[in-house]
């Protein structure tokens, strides 16, 4: 069959690897492997089909096994499984389950899961990665009106030589180095990949100056300069930012509702209020008007620290009630699946959660937490993953658990000073204006991607949700609302140590239809207040 399949790829002009060759080969039926080759030819327009292909593109593999029912459909998943691309839970069902109604169809999109194939991490795998980042935001900054006379590093000296000192021109460039002179004064070393130049921000330039007070090492800026033939001297600085011209309403009264950080195993965990949320969502607690409420509920979004974990900080198993991570899952997992089928849940790891620290951070059950590949409403996604839902209008959530935002806050005057741990939903906001989740190299552990940096965001979303500082909070940026999730946990002293406040049991709703935002509590009762995200 192989070499019938390789006749088949000379014919059609297709070049394919060798494993993929080989996969195809063991199908039991010749047609459904032409036809999947066929598929992805036609549908879209690709000629070299390799195993980066599909992991970098999962949304694409999803829609193909969409084409596919019965036998068909199971040996396309025996293909995908073999290549090594995990399906979630609902992929790997009949399509009688997914491919719904027209109206129900794309409920929910994968758009982008991270997967990454295991290698040895070397520099230049930083190295590239730093420049897919630097690239990517330069392409953004590009599109500025503002940025006149675009040079690089490398033709700054010989532009200016022929015309003076004093011209203006633009710079993109990512920030190496900052420090504060003894005047006051702020220095940056700035490079792009040409080359390497210092710049001059002075006090009494004052909007630039305190624009200069945000920037992180690492990230990548736009400047207005002059030169005097040793320092750049900046006028004005650009942040890529992000800005969303249309927000969304959707024709169908369909609720999101947002949760983070349930910790179960730890004896801080909150069981009995998360059971209360449990019977909530289902519909069979509160007034009449609150169980409609509920059953509105289509998607529950639950960001990261779904466990409490084990060896996380010292001394931590003392703090813990279940001591095995697998035990954990199965708790929790027998805890979602009391949670109504119709409602689809998707779900990344934290930095307690049982996958590896690094981010992107993998999808949870691979190595420990199988228990919760049982729950058939639940879509397992990485840490960061940019996710679609909606029966008619589809919203972009980001979600990110947000192991950086310490950090952040840590480096930036106004949100240490501000007390951001307490307004998570601040640090967003120069999350977005950096276009990236982690923009310094030492703000979080993480893995380089071969084609991109999978903390950069690229793509505007409608919605970013967040969790980690166990505190919940609703805002917006730019038209992008911004919801903080709360946590299930009263306070532990790592919380204490690491500076969270927590505010446990609040659970954000958003209403796809009114775009009204309510926070519903479940820390004694059922409490509601809104605003509304117009």
């Amino acid at each position: 069959m192989n070499q019938e399949m390789l006749n088949f790829c000379m014919q059609k002009g297709l070049l394919i690897d060798r494993k993929i060759l080989d996969l195809l080969g063991e199908l039991e039926n010749v047609e459904i492997a032409k036809n999947l080759l066929e598929l992805i030819e036609y549908k879209y327009k690709q000629k070299i089909i390799t195993l980066s292909f599909f992991k970098n593109n999962l949304d694409k593999v999803y829609e193909i096994i969409s084409s596919y029912k019965g036998n068909n459909l199971e040996l396309i998943k025996f293909f995908f499984n073999n290549l090594g691309i995990i399906l979630p839970e609902e992929t790997l069902r009949d399509n009688e389950n997914i491919n719904l109604s027209s109206e129900k169809r794309f409920n929910v999109k994968l758009t982008k899961v991270y997967q990454n194939r295991p290698k040895k991490i070397e520099v230049r795998d930083f190295v590239n990665n730093f420049r897919n980042r630097f690239n990517s935001i330069r392409a953004i900054l590009q599109e500025r009106i503002e940025l006149d006379n675009l040079l690089s590093i490398s033709r700054i000296n010989g532009k200016n030589s022929d015309k003076g000192n004093h011209n203006s021109f633009s710079i993109i460039a990512m920030v190496f180095d900052k420090r504060t002179t003894k005047n006051g004064n702020i220095i940056l070393e700035i490079e792009d990949l040409t080359g390497r130049i210092s710049a001059l921000i002075t006090k009494n330039k004052i909007e630039v100056f305190e624009k200069s007070k945000e920037l992180l090492l690492d990230e990548v800026i736009a400047l207005k300069c002059s030169y005097n033939g040793e320092i750049l001297f900046v006028t004005d600085l650009f942040f890529p930012d992000i800005k969303l011209l249309e927000k969304k309403k959707s024709q169908i009264d369909e609720i999101i509702a947002f949760i983070s950080d349930i910790h179960v195993g730890s004896n801080k965990f909150l069981e009995s209020n998360f059971e209360r949320f449990i019977e909530w969502i289902n519909g069979n607690i509160g007034t009449k008007e609150q169980r409609e409420e509920a059953l509105k509920v289509k998607y529950l979004f639950i960001t990261g620290d779904c466990v409490d974990g084990v060896g996380v900080y010292p001394d931590q198993e003392s703090q813990l009630i279940i001591k095995d991570v697998n035990e954990q899952y199965k708790k929790l997992s027998s805890m979602l699946l009391r949670i109504r089928d119709d409602l689809k849940m998707i779900l990344c790891a934290g930095q307690h959660d049982a996958v590896r620290v690094a981010e992107p951070q993998p999808i949870i059950g691979e190595f420990f937490g199988q228990s919760m590949k049982e729950v058939k409403n639940l879509y397992l996604v990485t840490n960061p993953s940019l996710i679609e839902v909606g029966a008619k209008v589809q919203f972009k959530v980001l979600m990110y658990h947000g192991a950086s935002m310490h950090g952040i806050i840590n480096e930036i005057e106004k949100l240490r000073l501000g007390k951001s741990h307490d307004s998570p939903t601040e640090v967003v906001k120069y999350m977005l204006k950096k276009r990236h989740l982690a923009p310094s190299h030492s703000l979080v552990t993480y893995t380089p991607l071969e084609k991109e940096d999978a903390l950069m965001i690229n793509e505007i979303p409608d919605i970013v949700v967040t969790g980690d500082l166990h505190r919940p909070e609703v805002s917006e940026y730019n038209g992008v609302l911004l919801i903080s999730g709360s946590c299930w946990q009263a306070r532990t002293p790592f919380e204490e140590k690491v500076g969270n406040n927590p505010d446990p049991c609040k659970v954000p709703l958003f209403n796809m239809k009114t775009r009204e935002v309510k926070i519903i509590d479940f820390s004694d009762g059922i409490k509601k207040g809104g605003e509304n995200a117009d």
